[in-house]
Parts: structure tokens; C-alpha cells; sequence
């Protein structure tokens, strides 16, 4: 099993001032200041600010499997299973903090709760796309008997067919799949295949004649135990987007409520 892991996060301040990417206007009554914790705030006047940030995060996740299972009563190979995993999520998020005055606004201390307490309005949007595949193929295999295995079937067979009192002729078949584990196979071992078959020919020339339908036959095979391979990919993609808005609104620094004047009769 192998997993990767890579988490990566990217924080970027924007100030308002390079926002504008076109001709560069200065307004008059605008000045910088560094704001707290490394973010920078725009003062428009000396009783509203504006700010922005974003911060950007991904994570990138990927692991992969293999497993193979054998038959119990001869260890050949019965299924081989491939699986992998990836994962890749990424999530920006925005944040406006802007801080205005109840007197750029026109409000007066009538519509504070509490006059010693800001208004505090905030609005968040989220965007998330996520997208998930699995893809899984199943894939038959046909696999080959060895040659050591293909000879081994003859000489049992001309084994058995010498104890036979009958005295028949001996004769052989190969199939498609024994014919090319035999031209596949190590030279040695041909040569030896090809040493057996002179020795049933020489058997067959000390017999009187052949019986025809009655002639003793061995079949050799070369189809071997077919296996299953499964591959199965599974991807995982998502993306977000969260956008907050912070608006504050100070409470007015004077109070303008009309007062009655007292009178004294």
C-alpha cells in the first residue's frame, strides 16, 4: 500500500488600492495603513475602512493496492485485483471586512439597539463542485500449461498405453495451446518431447497393425486454469468557493435626537 499526502495552503492579502488593473486613479483623502496579523486595510476616510483577503488550500491524496488470490487445491492464480485512489480538493475562500459610520450612512443612534455597540451585518456564499468517477474493468485471462507439465501427461500416457495387453498403436494430439507452450518453450525440453514421440513411433512399428478406431490415443493439452484481472480506478475531484461579507456600521459619535427644553412657569 502506498498513500501520498500533500496539503498545501496559500494565504494572499489584497489591498484595495491594487485592485484597479487599469489606468491608476488618485483619489483625494485616501491613505495606507499596515493592518494587525499581517493583513492590510485601505482607509477611504477617517471613518471607513475596507479589506480583503483570500486564502487558498488543497489537498492531494493518492494510494494504490494490489492483491492476487490463489486456488486452494493446486496454487494456480485465480483472480488479480489492481486498485488506486485519487483524491484532489481545493477550497478558496474570500473575505471582505468593510467598516462604515453611521454618519456616511445617514443613521442616527434611533436605529442602534444598544448605542454603545456596532451594527454587525454578515453574508456568506459557498460554491461547491465535486465530482466523483470509478471505473472498473474485468479482464479474462486464458494462461498456457507449462511444457514440463505437456510431457509429463505423454509419459504417463505411454506408460499406461505399454501396460496395455491389447498391443494397440499409440497416438497422440496436441491442441492449439499445447503446440505453442511446446514452440515457446526451452529447447531442451522440445528436443526431449520430440526423443518421446520417436520412442512411440518405434512401439508402434513393432506392432502387427493398427486397429484403427480401436488405436490408443493420448490427448495433450495445453490450456492451462484461466484467471480474472480487475483493475478499478477511483477518482475524486472537488472544488469550493466560500465568499464572507463583514459589514460594521459605528454608532454615531454624537447624538443629533431633538431635546425638549425645559421651561419654568
Amino acid at each position: 500500500m502506498l498513500d501520498t499526502l500533500q496539503p498545501s495552503t496559500l494565504s494572499t492579502l489584497f489591498p484595495m488600492s491594487n485592485l484597479n488593473t487599469g489606468t491608476r486613479v488618485n483619489l483625494p483623502g485616501i491613505q495606507l495603513k499596515p493592518g494587525k496579523n499581517g493583513s492590510t486595510s485601505t482607509e477611504i476616510s477617517n471613518l471607513s475602512s475596507f479589506a480583503l483577503s483570500m486564502q487558498l488550500s488543497e489537498l492531494k491524496y493518492s494510494s494504490s493496492s494490489f492483491e492476487m488470490l490463489y486456488r486452494s487445491d493446486d496454487n494456480s492464480l485465480a483472480l488479480k485485483a489492481n486498485r488506486s485512489l485519487n483524491v484532489d480538493l481545493k477550497v478558496e475562500k474570500f473575505q471582505f471586512d468593510l467598516t462604515l459610520t453611521a454618519e456616511s450612512l445617514g443613521l442616527d443612534s434611533s436605529a442602534f439597539a444598544d448605542k454603545t455597540k456596532p451594527l454587525v451585518l454578515q453574508l456568506q456564499y459557498t460554491q461547491t463542485d465535486l465530482m466523483i468517477s470509478n471505473d472498473i474493468q474485468i479482464k479474462p485471462h486464458k494462461t498456457l500449461r507449462t511444457a514440463d507439465e505437456i510431457i509429463q501427461d505423454l509419459v504417463k500416457g505411454l506408460t499406461k498405453a505399454l501396460q496395455d495387453p491389447d498391443k494397440r498403436s499409440i497416438m497422440y494430439t496436441l491442441d492449439d495451446e499445447a503446440v505453442q507452450a511446446l514452440v515457446q518453450t526451452d529447447p531442451k525440453l522440445a528436443k526431449l518431447f520430440g526423443e518421446l514421440v520417436m520412442i512411440m513411433n518405434t512401439v508402434n512399428l513393432m506392432k502387427s497393425q493398427s486397429l484403427g478406431d480401436n488405436d490408443y490415443t493420448i490427448a495433450l493439452s495445453g490450456k492451462g486454469k484461466p484467471y480474472t484481472e480487475i483493475l478499478e480506478n477511483t477518482e475524486i475531484k472537488g472544488y469550493a468557493k466560500e465568499y464572507s461579507v463583514n459589514i460594521t456600521v459605528l454608532p454615531p459619535q454624537t447624538d443629533n435626537t431633538d431635546q425638549v427644553p425645559l421651561t419654568t412657569s
